[in-house]
């Protein structure tokens, strides 16, 4: 009975642990996906941003793959019923856990370094944009794609010398194309000519900040997330790599007691062939040739 409910149990934690390495399976892809994602969105605005930032999305990424290939000692760890293989699929989850939440907590300490060091870059860069091209691609990019203009509105563009480049007359000062909220597009003759009706009235300082903000936010969330569901991995890999060693244990002696059955049943139904015990005593002294 002891050895039936042994068996059910260990097959009943099997079945679990495979069931937690098919998330872990699936929860690795999605936060490979979310990692490159966020890494893309840092990339796209990466002549703004310090370099340190991009440590937690690729912590993300590798911890990922990591996770991935490390849910195959767990599949046939549990499917050959290897007590060496679920151990090793346990300690590296520990150590990715670990891993997880140093990730975690870097995301959320640069998260909060985020808006001084934005607010730094984007006014000691502003100045440059007709003069570095670098700079002028960043800053059309992000006024384009956030719908922002100038660092906290267009106005910003009032003291940034244009130097004879083309742009938007208002106010007596020359406002990048980028920064056009609505264009009016009219034909003269054979001339397209096209008109800025409106600027973006936001700056881009809130509009960037925000979305760095919102993606170190969601590595954070996302590594304490896959952290949860590690821990309940890790739990259940040393459940059943201690039912295994368990079960076993139970097995050999259970084929013990039974060779041991058979032989006293042989033995009691063949008095007359029972064998006599041979005791083996040492040889002392030498052999003479």
């Amino acid at each position: 009975m002891a050895q039936n409910n042994l068996e059910v149990g260990m097959r009943c934690i099997k079945y679990m642990l495979l069931c937690v390495t098919a998330i872990f399976v699936l929860t690795s892809a999605l936060i490979i996906s979310v990692g490159t994602t966020i890494y893309a969105i840092y990339h796209d605005v990466s002549f703004f941003l310090d370099s340190q930032l991009f440590s937690p999305a690729t912590f993300i990424i590798v911890i990922g793959i990591i996770m991935l290939f490390v849910s195959l000692f767990g599949c046939v760890g549990a499917l050959k019923e290897s007590t060496c293989l679920v151990n090793i699929f346990a300690v590296i989850l520990s150590l990715v856990l670990v891993l997880e939440i140093s990730a975690a907590i870097a995301a959320y300490v640069l998260r909060a370094q985020v808006a001084d060091m934005l607010d730094q870059n984007l006014r000691e860069t502003l100045p440059f944009y007709y003069s570095n091209p670098e700079v002028e691609d960043g800053f059309d990019f992000i006024q384009s794609r956030l719908n922002c203009c100038g660092v906290d509105s267009y106005l910003d563009w009032a003291d940034v010398p244009s130097n004879g480049h083309s742009g938007i007359v208002v106010s007596n000062m020359t406002v990048p194309y980028s920064c056009c909220a609505q264009t009016n597009y009219e034909i003269v003759g054979e001339t397209e000519i096209q008109e800025c009706l409106k600027l973006y009235a936001s700056g881009c300082l809130p509009r960037i900040t925000y979305l760095i903000y919102q993606s170190a936010g969601l590595l954070g969330a996302g590594a304490l997330t896959i952290a949860f569901i590690q821990i309940i991995g890790i739990v259940f890999s040393f459940s059943l790599a201690s039912a295994i060693r368990k079960a076993k244990s139970e097995r050999e002696r259970r084929r013990w007691e039974i060779q041991e059955r058979m032989i006293n049943a042989y033995t009691s139904l063949n008095p007359e062939k029972e064998q006599k015990p041979v005791v083996y005593v040492p040889f002392q002294g030498q052999a003479t040739a």
